[in-house]
């Protein structure tokens, strides 16, 4: 019997898929209490996320045997939990980060638990899982579920706000938010994907409400703070590439909303400067801050060669693929942008998967395909690129999945790690074309329907 699925593990598993969905029940109660369709929604994403999560503690259980940064993850935040009761002070100190290689020593002595200083990244995703592991106990499973819980809340509240500021059919946000195969099962387990994914929805969400809706409230600030932070902790590219897209997105908002062409020749470009040096200033405070690989544009580009090299090497059996060597160099960077760009949005293609997990990715990558193409063929090559330019949607969405494809494609050569990383801008991208198709369908029906006016008003 495996570890976790003894008799007693197996009902307190079963105990906290009940109690996660009397929370679900009790949220649809109050807030979806007259509006059977969100209801309907709320419940299918829940259960695709419970899927999910479970889905993965199975495979790692029984094909994998716990090898591998999940498990390591569960272990650590688990020991980091057991902080909590053996000095309180330490453990808050570790989850508030004040603690370095300074004051490690200022800890109290015999603790299950130490940072792992050498490695940050992993010391963040220790500290960001440690209240999960109180909350599921000494299970991996129930662990899993009380984080997937959080998760799918976010989640889900990403996909209420998007739904109302989109012409995409709520049918379709939905799909692309909550129910990619791939996404769901990457973003719903303990990784540092999990929150990544989540956070970086977050981040948007919050950047929107507060300079799209004006909404500034404690809880949207420290959303956008909060969701920055955790993005600059685990993974500061998606960070880098969400600052770039909501900086276009809001120049572009703007800038359409200036109707008279005069004006918008007067004020373009100071509101391009404006944006400009915001955007820069944030890309700046969060590199210094980042420090490190991620500090400045040069560190990247030679962390991604490194990268790049290492992935390609044996030990991951044979799951490699090649776009070329990246020297790190700019002139590199452009030379392979276009190929590592493919790789980031559609790779691995179908003909390349090597196991389930890849073949799943694969079917995904040629739906995106075809939906790309299918784009530019229904709704015109003409059509497409104006909106591309020109609505502000479109731009942030396509700009993001861009950015962060070429920053994945020029550093990873390794499809295992690819379909991985790649999962924050699945969404997007997807979106970014339905949201084409949607507008196009929605300016033909209002073409349509003032036709008809006119033609009543002949006849009447």
């Amino acid at each position: 019997m495996h570890k976790f699925l003894t008799l007693e593990g197996i009902l307190l598993i079963i105990g906290y898929l009940v109690l996660a969905f009397l929370i679900v029940w009790f949220i649809s109660l109050f807030k979806y209490k007259n509006d059977d369709e969100t209801r309907r929604y709320f419940f299918l994403g829940f259960g695709f996320k419970m899927a999910c999560c479970l889905g993965y503690a199975l495979i790692y259980d029984f094909y994998y045997g716990w090898a591998g940064d999940t498990y390591i993850y569960y272990l650590s935040s688990q020991r980091l939990g057991m902080v909590l009761f053996q000095d309180p002070a330490s453990y808050f100190r570790i989850i508030f980060d004040t603690i370095d290689s300074n004051n490690i020593n200022t800890l109290a002595s015999g603790l299950a638990y130490y940072p792992v200083l050498r490695d940050p990244s992993r010391y963040a995703v220790h500290r960001f899982l440690s209240p999960f592991a109180i909350m599921g106990g000494a299970n991996y499973y129930t662990v899993n579920i009380c984080l997937s819980v959080f998760l799918f809340l976010l989640n889900w509240k990403f996909f209420q706000y998007i739904r109302t500021k989109i012409n995409c059919s709520d049918k379709a946000a939905f799909i692309c938010v909550m129910l990619i195969p791939s996404v769901g099962f990457w973003s719903s387990a303990l990784m540092k994907d999990s929150f990544t994914f989540t956070f970086n929805l977050v981040f948007i969400m919050c950047f929107a409400k507060l300079f799209f809706d004006r909404k500034i409230r404690i809880s949207t600030i420290f959303g956008l703070l909060f969701s920055g932070y955790v993005l600059m902790e685990l993974k500061v590219y998606i960070l880098y590439a969400s600052i770039a897209a909501c900086m276009v997105w809001l120049g572009s908002g703007y800038l359409k909303k200036v109707k008279s062409t005069l004006f918008k020749f007067v004020v373009a470009p100071i509101l391009v400067l404006i944006i400009a040096l915001g955007g820069m200033y944030a890309l700046s405070f969060v590199g210094s801050n980042v420090g490190g690989h991620y500090g400045n544009v040069d560190s990247m580009l030679s962390q991604a060669s490194v990268t790049q090299q290492d992935l390609k090497q044996e030990y991951y059996h044979g799951h490699s693929f090649d776009i070329g060597n990246f020297d790190g160099s700019l002139g590199s960077l452009i030379s392979m942008g276009p190929k590592a760009i493919v790789a980031g949005l559609y790779r691995p293609f179908i003909f390349e998967s090597g196991n389930a997990v890849m073949l799943l990715s694969g079917l995904e990558n040629t739906a995106l395909l075809l939906l790309t193409l299918y784009v530019f063929f229904k709704a015109g090559v003409k059509y497409t690129i104006k909106q591309i330019l020109g609505n502000p949607f479109v731009s942030m969405c396509l700009l993001f999945s861009v950015v962060l494809a070429l920053g994945i494609g020029i550093s990873t050569s390794n499809f295992g790690a690819l379909v991985r990383f790649k999962i924050p801008l699945i969404p997007f991208f997807a979106l970014g074309w339905l949201e084409i198709l949607f507008t196009k369908r929605k300016e033909a029906e209002l073409a349509e329907a003032s036709e008809e006016d006119e033609y009543m008003k002949y006849f009447l």
